[in-house]
């Protein structure tokens, strides 16, 4: 079974794309258009190394593709989704520029592409046994007066257990949601459809996956959200959309994984005036080199790595007005510890856990500077 997204081509959705190397217009077309156009066979890379010295191969020619304006360069449209990443870029062989699988923005997506791929791809495939799709039933079963509540009562709404307070501080930020326009930039869009449930016009996932936006999909459809879903392949530090396009933008548990000194800018430019970023994410304090020895670190590689101060430097630079806020000084890491040995606790306790831990934590100086949980928050 094919998890296909079904856009008219007539869409809007196509003409606020962009070419993420140079900004311009993207139009679809067959593949064949786009061959005459360009005066030629248009072409993918050659397989490529990525950081673990495996050979990628590209994406390749697709019976449809966008094509950039200057005529020079398209991408592939797999089952209606764009695959709009720079290394996936068709062009004639002689204008091929070079592909570098290892560039900092490009080495974790290329890195796990593989294995994330194919398993979202299964998770797509039966989703209704999945754990997104038990957060999105109990808000698709709420009342419509709860809906309108957005983002109360937290036990509805929030997913991130460990990260409950945090996520509640991101998603009170965004409000109100109804009507908007808005992006969950990375991850397997529960976000995007929650928006969509909460009441937004249109509500976007983007990711270098593109077996999360298959999973996005399916969870929209599984919903009847599909008409509002709009699923890319893209990554953060490139976003493949026009400029001022977006009234709000989340990130739950991904803004580690970037680039951020080139993402928050990038998210800052998609934004209207007005619109706002919020992200989620853990920060990384002294405990938390003490429980990866421990414990060992919940994802391998040297990428997944907390934010820091010196990470975030480019937030105040790229919003009109932001600020970090830290949670879960005391509690976090021994719940965490905790749900190592199979004791874990549901998302009502460790919500309350941490709304007692920031009150003890705020009355002693410099305490809540050891949260490990962060919200990162921006407006344009």
């Amino acid at each position: 079974m094919t998890i296909t997204q079904k856009i008219p081509v007539e869409s809007a959705f196509w003409s606020r794309l962009i070419c993420p190397q140079n900004k311009q217009p993207l139009d679809l077309m067959s593949l064949q258009q786009a061959d005459a156009a360009a005066g030629g066979t248009l072409t993918a890379r050659a397989p490529a190394i990525n950081t673990r010295g495996e050979m990628i191969s590209a994406v390749g020619r697709t019976p449809f593709v966008l094509l950039r304006q200057d005529r020079k360069a398209a991408y592939p449209v797999m089952d209606g989704i764009p695959v709009l990443l720079i290394p996936e870029m068709l062009t004639l062989p002689e204008t091929r520029p070079t592909v570098n699988l290892l560039l900092p923005q490009y080495a974790e997506a290329y890195e796990e592409m593989t294995h994330y791929n194919h398993a979202a791809d299964q998770e797509s495939l039966k989703i209704e046994t999945t754990d997104a799709f038990q957060a999105v039933l109990r808000i698709h079963q709420a009342s419509p007066e709860v809906r309108a509540k957005f983002p109360y009562p937290p036990e509805t709404w929030l997913d991130a257990i460990y990260d409950s307070a945090t996520q509640m501080d991101a998603y009170e930020y965004l409000t109100p949601i109804a009507g908007k326009k808005m992006l969950q930039l990375g991850g397997k869009g529960i976000h995007a459809v929650k928006f969509l449930l909460a009441g937004a016009a249109e509500s976007w996932a983007i990711t270098p996956m593109i077996g999360e936006i298959k999973c996005a999909i399916a969870l929209a459809k599984a919903f009847n959200q599909e008409k509002g879903l709009f699923g890319v392949v893209g990554i953060a530090e490139e976003i493949p959309l026009v400029a001022e396009n977006l009234d709000g933008i989340f990130s739950g548990g991904c803004l580690h994984h970037m680039q951020t000194q080139l993402a928050l800018p990038d998210a800052a430019r998609v934004l209207k005036k007005g619109g706002r970023f919020a992200a989620n994410d853990p920060w990384r304090t002294p405990f938390y080199a003490i429980g990866t020895r421990i414990f060992g670190k919940r994802e391998k590689g040297v990428f997944c790595q907390p934010l820091t101060q010196n990470r975030l430097s480019a937030l105040a630079s790229a919003f009109h007005t932001s600020c970090y806020i830290q949670h879960g000084s005391l509690f976090r890491y021994p719940l965490l510890a905790l749900s190592k040995f199979g004791i874990r606790s549901g998302l009502k306790f460790v919500y309350r856990a941490t709304k007692v831990d920031d009150a003890i934590s705020t009355l002693i100086p410099g305490l809540r500077r050891w949260g490990s949980s962060v919200v990162v928050l921006g407006e344009k």
